[in-house]
């Protein structure tokens, strides 16, 4: 089960690990952001907003299991894709609102090692719940497609 899971997130993996190594190779730090305070709060408040949203539909897709919409979605064999990418996004999100509510406490000026380190993490799961969010919206509007060709059909 865990080897699906990751084959199945492999993409975001691997997206994360190079967004990791290049904000280890640029060597970024807060000092290196203008206006770093502004940016950690709008991440906060993006990624909690995030985190609540996709919980939300994590909890009403399987409420929702004689809909259409997750009948297409079974057909295609994407319902388990979609939740486990949903659920992986809701993790995301939430450690990059707890790693942004951290990062609040540093200075704007702070370029030691332990900041580098805590803004590439920061910044590798900011970028991949993105990433992720995306693959999610691709596997929704496959499913919408399929799900209008069937009804054209009907």
């Amino acid at each position: 089960m865990r080897r699906c899971r990751f084959v199945r997130n492999k993409s975001t993996i691997i997206f994360s690990v190079l967004v990791l190594g290049f904000s280890f190779y640029m060597k970024l730090s807060p000092a290196k952001f203008n206006n770093f305070t502004d940016i950690m709060s709008a991440t906060l408040s993006f990624s909690s907003l995030a985190t609540a949203l996709f919980f939300s539909y994590f909890s009403l897709i399987p409420a929702f299991s004689n809909s259409k919409f997750i009948i297409a979605l079974q057909e295609l064999g994407t319902d388990k894709k979609i939740m486990d990418r949903l659920l992986l996004s809701t993790i995301i999100f939430f450690i990059s609102s707890i790693l942004s509510f951290g990062q609040l406490f540093f200075s704007e000026c702070t370029n030691n090692m332990f900041s580098i380190i805590t803004t590439a993490v920061w910044l590798s799961f900011t970028l991949s719940g993105f990433f992720n969010t995306f693959l999610i919206l691709a596997i929704v509007l496959k499913a919408f497609e399929h799900y209008a060709n069937t009804e054209e059909n009907d």
